[in-house]
């Protein structure tokens, strides 16, 4: 499996304080079958400053480590961007950027509302280019509100990436009902972790939300999502998901007339 959302370079944000945390945390995700794993800080706590640089150089010294200590796991270097106003200006100066130097780009809008500048700033991403991945918008408030804020990004060409503990129930049962709906309706294209530490709901273990998704879209696209689609995201490659089920019941309606 392929985990593309991790907080598990050590002391730069909320997720791993110390290196032992990091080894812990991929250590639990091998042990969980996962041979990649994409390291996504948050930009903006870094009291240093973030770049593409300084990633890899953490990303480089991390994976050092790991081998060193014979855990099984490949890192890649990526960021969670707060999805802003000024992103524009942080991609062009450097301090924003996309999973492991290609096109797709994972950002995180804040939980508590659906900003009314998020089309705007999403629709800016891709006129440069990029693939915004929208980040867990299973916990965000105005999308638990109203999947259709979600759905009419992802008809415009974004992608949805479900947390792992969403769907187990991790982070509650609205949580957990509104992750298995967008599910149901093709709006989340990838499983990820969002792993903040070693074990607990923010753990980096893949396998258990894997199984509720297939409980709800068949074992073969459940899978792909931890699998040939995040693999695809890594190797910067076009591929196909599913349309919204709406958008597809509409189709067949009009064509029923």
């Amino acid at each position: 499996m392929i985990d593309i959302h991790t907080h598990i370079l050590p002391g730069v944000d909320d997720g791993a304080q110390s290196l032992e945390d990091s080894l812990e945390m991929a250590r639990a995700a091998a042990a969980d079958g996962v041979r990649t794993i994409v390291a996504t800080p948050h930009g903006s706590e870094w009291s240093t400053g973030c770049n593409w640089p300084e990633v890899v150089g953490r990303v480089k010294a991390l994976q050092t480590e790991l081998d060193r200590s014979g855990v099984n796991v490949k890192v890649a270097p990526g960021l969670e961007v707060y999805l802003a106003p000024g992103l524009a200006t942080q991609l062009e100066e450097g301090s924003a950027f996309p999973l492991n130097g290609g096109r797709y780009i994972l950002v995180e809008m804040p939980l508590n509302q659906f900003p009314i500048y998020a089309e705007q700033a999403i629709f800016e991403l891709q006129l440069r280019g990029l693939v915004p991945i929208v980040a867990h918008p299973e916990r965000n408030a105005g999308i638990q509100k109203d999947p259709q804020k979600l759905q009419v990004l992802v008809e415009r060409g974004a992608l949805g990436q479900v947390t792992a503990a969403s769907l187990s129930g991790g982070f509650g049962s609205r949580t957990r009902e509104t992750a298995r709906l967008l599910l149901q309706r093709n709006l989340v294209h990838v499983i990820a972790s969002d792993a903040h530490s070693p074990a607990g709901h923010r753990s980096p273990i893949l396998s258990a939300g894997v199984a509720e998704a297939a409980s709800i879209i068949g074992e073969e696209r459940a899978k792909a999502m931890v699998a040939a689609i995040p693999a695809a995201i890594l190797d910067n490659r076009e591929f196909k998901v599913e349309p919204p089920l709406e958008a597809r019941r509409r189709a067949w309606a009009f064509w029923g007339r």
